[in-house]
């Protein structure tokens, strides 16, 4: 790939770190809670994100492998589910095991969601050096390893129209929803209403279940990915009114806001 064609994967990275950037700045505008729950959510999320990837690693392709002899549309949809059910267990299942043992997490609307915005927001500032580590290695390289990287990643951007641009809106698609599904956990258990736990971990099954479809599929490089954007919108969209709700249902404990002008 042309160093002149690299400049899309260097807009999209810098542009996903940005928005983690502003989503914590955003939400610490309305809530100002104390940032060690920021660092929370990112902790939980990274030790929930390290057992998934081993989970998978050793069991994606025996599942996948069992799944083979069926028709394509269901071997897609149970492989997607699979792969939701497993990313749900790990990722809620932290979250819920975390709130069991310390109830503190769930206090309050505002720390909840703050743990949520920390998660997302500390993968979309990770998943920002994807792109462009990849661009480097593109420039630096051109063996047979960085031909293939770059013949697929030609194919996804050929396919998909402001290419640079999916990154960043899918990591504010992707806040949103971890936002959303830890509060509705970290409240739920709370507040004794385990029926917003169960729907916490139904959204988010679904959420990464819609995901694992589409790469079991081998649908990206094949099709826009703004039409993954579009299949997985209405899960931000859902989430808007969750997180409006959840902070006018269980207000924040004022003794938990940080200084008016630090951010601690």
């Amino acid at each position: 790939m042309p160093a002149k064609n690299l400049w899309p994967l260097f807009v999209s990275g810098t542009s996903m770190m940005i928005v983690a950037v502003v989503a914590v700045l955003f939400w610490w505008r309305i809530a100002r809670a104390q940032a060690k729950w920021y660092w929370i959510g990112a902790g939980l999320w990274a030790v929930a994100v390290a057992m998934k990837i081993i989970c998978a690693v050793l069991s994606t392709k025996v599942v996948l492998g069992t799944l083979k002899g069926l028709p394509h549309p269901l071997y897609v949809a149970l492989g997607g589910l699979v792969a939701g059910v497993q990313s749900s267990v790990f990722e809620m299942g932290i979250t819920l095991l975390a709130v069991l043992i310390w109830r503190q997490l769930g206090r309050d609307a505002s720390r909840a969601i703050t743990i949520g915005v920390g998660a997302g927001a500390f993968e979309a500032f990770l998943l920002g050096f994807a792109p462009i580590a990849a661009a480097v290695f593109l420039m630096l390289n051109s063996g047979p390893e960085a031909q293939k990287a770059s013949a697929e990643l030609g194919k996804i951007a050929a396919a998909t129209p402001l290419y640079w641009l999916a990154g960043p809106v899918e990591r504010i698609i992707a806040i949103l929803c971890h936002a959303s599904t830890r509060a509705l956990v970290l409240l739920g258990v709370c507040k004794k209403k385990y029926t917003l736990v169960l729907w916490g971990f139904l959204l988010f099954t679904l959420l990464d279940g819609l995901a694992g479809g589409v790469h079991i599929a081998g649908l990206i490089g094949k099709i826009s990915m703004w039409w993954i954007e579009l299949a997985v919108l209405p899960f931000a969209i859902a989430s808007v009114p969750i997180l409006v709700w959840c902070y006018r249902r269980w207000p924040e404990a004022r003794t938990d806001r940080t200084p008016t002008n630090e951010m601690i």
